[in-house]
């Protein structure tokens, strides 16, 4: 597919006359032209509205399954009952919705915080906006990395290529200069630029080639499809249970059949799993909205998943371990004399003129281009000739921006007398580029190159015309929090590996300083030197590597995978995307990443720290947790309502609850899984743990003891109760039905906050973790109590729900029954309900 060669702008779209480059449109333009063109997009956020997920809830089947409830109520005549129903249908429908609207609100929040952005000037000055805010006639900043944001042509070009495969398919990038058209939606590879923006919208060649389309569903994650399957399972299992007691109901009890229908109809609705997707969505999402304030900005939910599985962390070094604010400390010329040379061929190296400065939307982004402006630029104490010769550097005739694979940077520069070009890079590179006269003696500049960076400064060789004119040696300080982050990741199981493209030498003085094995010390050379076997034994037992390109990160990487590892890799280059998408979780770089960069990782670290990635892993361990004790909590007490139902109707006996008992009952179960457990805080020994196993299924034997355990003991305390009152109530038929139901109820509604209570920690005992740590489940707590005596007191309420004020013997057997349940989770608890975390010692640094 053709797009447009050489000076042919878009078909049919001719850019717009506009404002001077250096100034472009004013805010005020700006806001016109949006109003006029419209926001610059082809495609259609999904929109979260609670009308429509209201819509959608009452469409489920279960919320159909409790409408045939109410509906089989009024056929039996009892409308009183009927209308309860439908009054609590409202409630739980409500308690969904919000549920449901909570989850995709968080998503969506997450994708409007990575939305993309566009540079652009407005007013003399570059800025960042979002990219649907760009207009015709704007001023677009393009360098390597970035996403164009809207049709334009190039005004200036440096060295400049865009991968155009979007729309082309073709995976070669496409060279462009001065006059040549930039389409929305490819992508910069290198070199930099400044596009006035032609077209925006469905006016662009990508947005006539799409139309307007509506945003794709976010896909589900593993969890999500593994939770939807799991629920479908356990699904058939409630309804195999809810037609089977009201038939042992019938047969053992003479359960009227219009008792035995709705029975079984509310026994289905209670006890089927299906809140189970909703549950991990709502962790995911409001998991990743809490790890978005801690600055680490999901951009897919499977990315949070599998924080909590994270077993090896594969980082750079700049930015990331040190601040990447490097200063200019040591300057050697190779020549007696020689700074004058050298400091001007640095500066020619920047590519910007000293009189005019940076000037709008060329700002020095690159901290090595900075630190060498606030050493040498105007105004610097070691500004090249004090004459006045920071001046006259000549002119700028176009530069030579960083390729990895080449390894240095620089300008071209013409004066009357000749024409320069200065680069700067790896010294070994800038060595490779010397002419036939290279300057000095190479192996003793490599000798000063190594006790440079022994000292752990980043080195830089200087050149002009093919002779090197010397080093330069910039200190990055390492991050004042870095060394205890990495102590803390290792001590949690977690392998760090350094991946750096600096000298060896370099690499080692950090490593050292932040605590990793530095006796081996691996370069990429030596890395293309060792058959695959070699590969994997190197991955495996070294944990610093230097002079690395991306694409050997990408093989570490895929090494480590294939080993069995979860692999997180930090990364901000366009050509670090590979291996970005290669990992389990790719992180991006927020301040120095590149867009295309930040589009391939799963997670963006918004301030470049490894402390934040180190705090990220442990929230997606804490989330995990959650997932987990609101899943076990959920399915235990499903357990104990079929349990509870069961025996029974195997021994006979009356049921503890009538269905519109039963339908209020799940009402709070699902309140207490939806939102008390997703809030909790993460238990003391998260991180002196190792990471937990990602092919160790959610359900362990460990998860259904406790589920089984807790839902049993449950069951157990609800029939000891509701048989003992009913036997101690004398009186009539119905007066000892309702002292029965009364009790069970009782005993039921507490029990469950006492089990929720028990569930909301996997390695201590609630009461060493303290109780009132969550205050959610405080709330729900204590309205699940008001709801419990307003049902057994109220006159009203009593003769809807069937239940009856206890008498003495009625609550000695229910506070016996729950005393019971207390001590029995004491007894039981710490071999089904918590386990331990290994201590520190006992997990072995990686």
């Amino acid at each position: 597919m053709a797009l447009g060669t050489g000076s042919s702008p878009p078909a049919g779209t001719p850019a717009p006359a506009g404002p001077p480059p250096e100034r472009g449109l004013t805010e005020r333009e700006a806001q016109e032209r949006l109003k006029r063109h419209g926001p610059n997009r082809t495609e259609v956020p999904r929109a979260v509205r609670f009308g429509a997920i209201f819509l959608e809830e009452i469409r489920e089947p279960m919320i159909l399954l409790l409408l045939a409830v109410a509906a089989a109520y009024s056929v039996f005549g009892e409308v009183g009952e009927a209308l309860t129903v439908l009054a609590i249908i409202a409630g739980i429908v409500l308690v969904e919705v919000w549920t449901e609207y909570r989850a995709k609100r968080a998503v969506a929040a997450l994708a409007a915080l990575s939305a993309p952005v566009a540079t652009v000037i407005r007013d003399g000055a570059a800025r960042q906006i979002p990219a649907e805010q760009v207009v015709p006639g704007d001023i677009l900043v393009l360098r390597a990395g970035m996403r164009i944001a809207a049709d334009g042509i190039l005004l200036e070009a440096s060295d400049l290529a865009a991968d155009e495969s979007a729309l082309t398919g073709e995976s070669v990038p496409v060279e462009k200069a001065a006059a040549d058209p930039v389409f929305r939606g490819t992508a910069v590879v290198r070199g930099e630029g400044v596009a006035r923006v032609a077209a925006t919208g469905l006016e662009t060649e990508l947005g006539r080639i799409t139309g307007l389309t509506r945003a794709a569903r976010p896909p589900r994650t593993p969890l999500q499809k593994m939770m939807k399957a799991l629920s479908r399972t356990l699904a058939a299992v409630a309804l195999a249970f809810a037609v089977l007691i009201p038939l042992l109901l019938r047969r053992t009890s003479a359960l009227p059949w219009p008792q035995a229908v709705l029975t079984g109809l509310s026994l289905a609705f209670a006890t089927i799993p299906e809140e189970l997707p909703i549950l991990v969505t709502m962790v995911l999402g409001l998991g990743s909205l809490r790890l978005a304030r801690e600055r680490a900005l999901v951009r897919r939910l499977q990315a949070a998943e599998t924080l909590g599985h994270v077993t090896a962390i594969v980082t750079d070094k700049t930015g990331t371990l040190t601040e990447n604010r490097l200063r200019l400390v040591t300057v050697e010329p190779v020549a007696a004399g020689g700074e004058q040379l050298l400091a001007r061929a640095a500066l020619r190296s920047v590519g910007i003129d000293p009189s005019r400065g940076p000037g709008p939307g060329k700002e020095l982004s690159d901290p090595i281009d900075r630190a060498i402006w606030e050493a040498f630029g105007p105004g610097a104490a070691a500004a090249p000739g004090s004459d006045g010769a920071a001046g006259s550097l000549g002119m700028l005739v176009r530069r030579l921006p960083f390729h990895p694979e080449r390894g240095w940077s620089g300008a071209v520069w013409r004066t009357e007398e000749a024409e320069y070009q200065a680069v700067k890079g790896a010294p070994e590179a800038v060595l490779a580029l010397a002419g036939p006269d290279p300057g000095p003696d190479p192996g003793t500049l490599r000798r000063r190159v190594d006790a440079l960076a022994g000292a752990g400064h980043r080195v830089l060789a200087v050149a002009e015309n093919g002779r090197v004119l010397g080093l330069l040696a910039f200190a990055d300080p390492l991050r004042p929090e870095a060394a205890a982050a990495v102590r803390a990741v290792r001590r949690a199981g977690v392998r760090v590996v350094m991946a750096t493209g600096d000298h060896p030498a370099v690499a080692r003085a950090i490593a050292g300083q932040i605590g990793l094995d530095t006796g081996r010390v691996l370069t990429g050379a030596d890395l293309d030197r060792l058959d695959p076997a070699g590969w994997d034994e190197a991955v495996r037992t070294v944990s610093v590597f230097a002079r690395i390109t991306p694409e050997h990160k990408l093989r570490i990487v895929e090494t480590l995978e294939r080993r069995g590892e979860v692999v997180a890799m930090t990364g901000d280059g366009v050509n670090d995307a590979p291996a970005l998408r290669a990992a389990d979780i790719g992180v991006a770089m927020g301040q120095g990443g590149t867009d295309v960069a930040r589009e391939a990782a799963g997670l963006v670290v918004t301030d470049d720290r490894f402390a934040t990635l180190v705090t990220a892993i442990r929230e997606g361990r804490t989330l995990f947790a959650n997932l987990q004790k609101a899943v076990r909590y959920y399915l235990a007490v499903k357990v104990a309502l079929i349990a509870a139902m069961l025996v029974p109707a195997a021994l006979g006996w009356a049921p503890p609850f009538p269905p519109i008992l039963i339908v209020l009952l799940e009402l709070f179960m699902d309140l207490a899984a939806s939102t008390a457990f997703v809030i909790e805080k993460p238990e003391g020994e998260l991180m002196e743990e190792p990471p937990r196993d990602p092919k160790r299924a959610l359900l362990d034997p460990l998860m259904v003891r406790g589920i089984l355990t807790g839902g049993l003991l449950l069951a157990a305390a609800v029939l000891t109760a509701a048989e003992g009152a009913a036997r101690r109530a004398g009186g009539d038929a119905a007066s000892t039905a309702s002292v029965r139901v009364s009790a069970a109820f009782v005993t039921w509604m507490l029990g469950h906050v006492i089990l929720a209570f028990a569930m909301r920690t996997l390695r201590l005992p609630p009461w060493r973790a303290g109780l009132f740590g969550n205050p959610v489940m405080s709330l729900w707590a204590a309205g699940v109590l008001a709801t419990g005596l307003a049902v057994t007191t109220l006159p009203a309420l009593r003769r809807t729900f069937g239940t009856a004020p206890l008498p003495p013997a009625g609550w000695a057997w229910t506070l016996g029954a729950l005393a019971g349940l207390v001590a029995a989770l004491g007894v039981i608890g710490p071999a089904a309900l918590w386990r331990p975390g290994p201590q520190a010692q006992a997990n072995p640094q990686r």
